[in-house]
């Protein structure tokens, strides 16, 4: 598995107002593509617009969760 960071810009409209901001996602599965269709999945049926702007490996091995258990 490889750890993406996925780049989302995010456009909702607050109090009459169109507001924009990027956000950043880190997916950990095999292929640039599986990690796009995973941030689509996640957005599917928010009232947000979203755009990906970019997608890369990151330099990330692994990370440790809430439990303390290391997951690669």
């Amino acid at each position: 598995m490889a750890h993406w960071l996925v780049r989302v810009r995010t456009t909702e409209e607050i109090d009459g107002k169109l507001k924009g901001r990027t956000e950043a996602y880190i997916v950990n599965v095999e292929t640039i593509e599986e990690s796009q269709r995973r941030v689509h999945d996640y957005f599917r049926g928010m009232t947000v617009d979203y755009e990906i702007r970019s997608t890369g490996k990151t330099g990330i091995v692994g990370y440790i969760d809430g439990t303390g258990k290391a997951i690669e």
